[in-house]
C-alpha cells in the first residue's frame, strides 16, 4: 500500500511539473518558432551567397 501511495504521489508531482513547464513555455512558443524561422532563412541566404 505504501509503495502504491508513493507511486501516486510521484505521478501527481510529475503532472504538476509538466503543467508548470507548459504554462511557462506556451507563451514563448511563437517567439521560438519565429526565431527558428529567421535563423533558417539567414542560414539559407548565407549558404546561397557563399556557395561556388
Amino acid at each position: 500500500m505504501k509503495k502504491a501511495r508513493n507511486f501516486l504521489l510521484l505521478l501527481l508531482l510529475a503532472a504538476l511539473t509538466i503543467q508548470a513547464l507548459s504554462m511557462a513555455l506556451l507563451p514563448l512558443v511563437p517567439y521560438i518558432v519565429s526565431a527558428l524561422a529567421i535563423v533558417l532563412v539567414m542560414g539559407f541566404v548565407y549558404y546561397k551567397m557563399t556557395r561556388w
